[in-house]
């Protein structure tokens, strides 16, 4: 929208919720501390976001990953230092095998067009975990592998296409440590959502909140509907994830490959927790904050501090089968259960917070779920092609349509920047 009125046209932004920042979304929970609810990372290659963060008058800081880490496996807590769990050596070579191999798939992949992979039809015909399952790894190696996929959708590998998973790598630079490690090594002071806010603030025309749009009449000039009014605009860039624009009515209908596509199109399944204490106690033990776990509900965890560290916060996530698992608990026995893995992994000083919060994204009705939306098997091959652009004056942008850093606050910046060239250029 600013690149738009920078150009010199009018634009107006209409927003579902009674805020911006659509999957950023950070609340102050004491002074001072700011916990993230949802995207709250960067890190090298995603230049976009930090050069924006920057331009807006924001500071990054590096994530704290100082002292041991820990891993639990089969009932044993275990912690190491660097980047390699304790796990059995043939796991790890294994593990090595399983990423060295998916870079190297990943180098034959369009970045912008991966359906003309020469193997694309092979490797969209099976998901992730169907792939690991013929390399007849360890279940160890199994495991760890199947952490990493969640740890990018929110999903468990069986519900995700190969081709999708190989696109991702192609996308974030061609290496598959980049987007489960290095995407996560700096953070945002204040938090991401901030950007958003100062975005809005650059417009004219204020952000028009609650303000969920209802249907869209397409033609020369568009005209959106909102429950209290209409708009009318020349061109019309919809950045509703892709389950949601799949539930918006278009006059004429988009064509039947989109509504296809659309329907096809699930979201990750992530709830995300924040716990915060008095102080980074775990620090004390010398303990990073950071888990890889084989036990639920909360799997992954790491020190989220604010960068001064007076107080302590832990983040966690219950990812895929994990997150299910907790949609149907009371918000009280949803944190019983996610302040006991806590405790298993730091002690019992974890059950004692200062405050607590979380985010169950599937429960939200314009996000739909978490991390993003992904590809399941056949998809990309059978209707990648024929949805790859706008339908008329109707663009659709956001962080699951970027083919680079899919799913990233870089990806949704990167393909905004994108639905923006376009609209100029149409006008």
């Amino acid at each position: 929208a600013t690149a738009v009125q920078k150009a010199g046209h009018s634009v107006v932004v209409l927003e579902a919720r009674d805020r911006v920042g659509g999957r950023t979304y950070d609340v102050e929970v004491a002074e001072g501390v700011v916990v993230e609810l949802g995207g709250e990372w960067t890190g090298p290659g995603q230049t976009r976001v930090q050069a924006l963060a920057k331009e807006l008058g924001m500071k990054l800081f590096p994530a704290y990953a100082e002292g041991k880490n820990l891993y639990y496996r089969q009932g044993e807590l275990k912690s190491y230092s660097g980047d390699i769990p304790p796990a059995a050596m043939d796991a790890l070579i294994e593990v090595e095998q399983i990423i060295s191999t998916l870079n190297e798939m990943a180098k034959s992949v369009p970045v912008k067009t991966p359906w003309e992979a020469a193997q694309a039809g092979v490797w969209d015909s099976q998901t992730v975990a169907s792939w690991i399952a013929d390399g007849r790894f360890t279940d160890e190696a199994t495991f760890l592998g199947q952490v990493a996929i969640r740890g990018v959708y929110g999903e468990e590998a069986s519900q995700i296409s190969l081709m999708d998973l190989l696109a991702e790598v192609a996308g974030v630079g061609g290496d598959f440590n980049t987007a489960i490690g290095s995407a996560q090594s700096t953070r945002f002071a204040g938090g991401p959502q901030e950007m958003s806010k100062r975005l809005a603030k650059r417009l004219d025309r204020p952000v028009v909140l609650s303000a969920p749009v209802l249907s869209i009449e397409r033609g020369k000039v568009a005209t959106v509907q909102t429950a209290r009014r209409s708009y009318r605009g020349r061109q019309v860039i919809v950045t509703v994830p892709k389950a949601v624009t799949a539930v918006l009515r278009f006059h004429p209908a988009l064509p039947p490959a989109y509504g296809q596509y659309l329907q096809r199109q699930p979201s990750g399944s992530a709830v995300k927790i924040q716990a915060v204490y008095e102080t980074p106690f775990w620090r004390d033990d010398a303990l990073s904050g950071a888990v890889v776990s084989d036990t639920g509900p909360i799997e992954v965890v790491y020190d989220n501090s604010p960068p001064d560290g007076r107080r302590g916060v832990l983040v966690g996530f219950a990812e895929g089968n994990q997150g299910r698992a907790l949609f149907r608990l009371r918000d009280a026995a949803r944190k019983t259960a996610v302040l006991g893995s806590l405790a298993r992994y730091f002690g019992p000083r974890a059950q004692s917070t200062m405050h607590y919060a979380d985010m169950v994204w599937a429960r939200e009705p314009y996000t739909g779920g978490a991390y993003g939306s992904f590809n399941p098997p056949g998809v990309l091959t059978s209707l990648g092609a024929a949805v790859a652009g706008p339908v008329g004056n109707i663009h659709f942008a956001g962080a699951d349509y970027s083919p680079e850093w899919p799913g990233y606050m870089e990806g949704a910046i990167r393909s905004g920047e994108a639905a923006a060239a376009k609209v100029i250029a149409s006008v």
